[in-house]
């Protein structure tokens, strides 16, 4: 027999991101190694689930289910695995380096605003699910840079709900780009801005032609 939970007053931000309120007791039973910083509440479904808008419920297994982030409020983000891009690497395997991540992953997933918190979830998510890796926060610049090798950097923007990404190349070493027009930054690096989930793929066809440490193109 194979349980299911329903979550109520369930709405949908984006394919495969919903948002809901889940105290932060109700998701400790699940289990798992999460983090516990900031506000927000961040869950992982490794099955899709069903979400009925008519109702605006969410049901699922528990046993599908892996908490990323325990946050201090009941404002939870809920991400279904499936959402994330082809071929990327297995959900558990995207859960599990977020977990274990912590520091300035962490840190990023709890300083995004509340306007910003999906997209910037489901971005660092399917990043994780090809690129093993961890950010670093440095509060002068306000920059998460990508470590051990800074191939990437992004920094938060609320003003204008975005976010400005950093990336190893100039603009002529790119051969793709889709929606995403490149500006030159400082030397050796582009820039460009990210200003909605419909961009996260073109922006992972740029991480695929940035070269890096210990690999050649």
């Amino acid at each position: 027999m194979t349980m299911s939970l329903t979550i109520q007053h369930v709405s949908s931000l984006d394919p495969g991101v919903w948002k809901a309120n889940l105290p932060p007791d109700d998701l400790r039973f699940l289990g798992g190694s999460a983090t516990r910083l900031g506000p927000v509440s961040v869950l992982l479904l490794l099955d899709a689930p069903s979400f009925d808008r008519a109702t605006s419920t969410l049901s699922f297994s528990p046993a599908t289910a892996r908490v990323l982030n325990l946050g201090s409020t009941n404002s939870a983000i809920i991400l279904e695995s499936r959402s994330l891009p082809a071929g990327t690497q297995d959900a558990a395997v995207v859960a599990e380096r977020l977990e274990k991540a912590g520091g300035g992953d962490a840190e990023f997933l709890s300083a995004l605003p509340s306007d910003l918190r999906a997209f910037g979830t489901q971005l660092l998510t399917t990043i994780r699910a090809s690129y093993p890796g961890a950010l670093k926060f440095f509060p002068k610049s306000k920059k998460y840079v990508e470590t051990p090798d800074n191939f990437w950097v992004i920094r938060i923007q609320t003003r204008d709900e975005s976010f400005r990404i950093t990336v190893r190349g100039r603009p002529d070493d790119f051969l793709s780009t889709g929606s995403i027009e490149l500006k030159a930054d400082m030397t050796g690096y582009s820039a460009f801005k990210l200003s909605a989930p419909s961009q996260i793929s073109d922006f992972m066809k740029i991480l695929e032609q940035i070269p890096r440490k210990g690999r050649r193109r």
